[in-house]
């Protein structure tokens, strides 16, 4: 089964605490099996479209596994109206990248164990492919968790 948008592409505005942004574009994904490879697909085609100067083949591999742990972790069950994810990709005008997953859990119990690699090896692989990680309280409900990364080698 393939996952459906939920709704189409859309345009965020925002700032970060770094860089006015300069490109953004996010898209939702119902909490689905394979969700994760779909907005792998995405993030390669948009990363490559912006142009952006890190590296992309890393910068997908931490996009599928952000999401793939919003499928895995973050689903509130089929009662619940909002089982989707949103992936949101901006680049500032410093050219970092911020990879923001948000879903509909407004926890996240044990974070810094989680991206130490200490419940599983996702966050962790994030971190290594130069994900520096961070996660939020979203204003109208939910949860974002933010992979920032910058442009250039990483260095292990």
């Amino acid at each position: 089964m393939h996952p459906r948008y939920a709704e189409p592409a859309t345009p965020v505005t925002s700032l970060t605490g770094t860089a006015p942004i300069a490109e953004e574009w996010s898209r939702t994904f119902d909490l689905l099996p394979g969700a994760s490879q779909l907005a792998r697909l995405h993030a390669r085609t948009r990363l490559t479209m912006f142009r952006w100067p890190g590296n992309v083949e890393d910068a997908t591999e931490a996009v599928g596994i952000l999401v793939g742990n919003a499928v895995a972790h973050a689903d509130p069950g089929p009662n619940h109206e909002d089982r989707r994810a949103r992936l949101r990709l901006a680049i500032t005008e410093d050219h970092d990248l911020l990879i923001d997953v948000r879903d509909p859990l407004p926890e996240f119990r044990d974070f810094e164990k989680a991206s130490a690699g200490e419940l599983g090896r996702g966050l962790r692989e994030v971190g290594r492919l130069g994900g520096a990680l961070s996660w939020h309280l979203c204003e109208h409900g939910g949860k974002a968790v933010r992979a920032h990364m910058m442009p250039g080698p990483v260095l292990a």
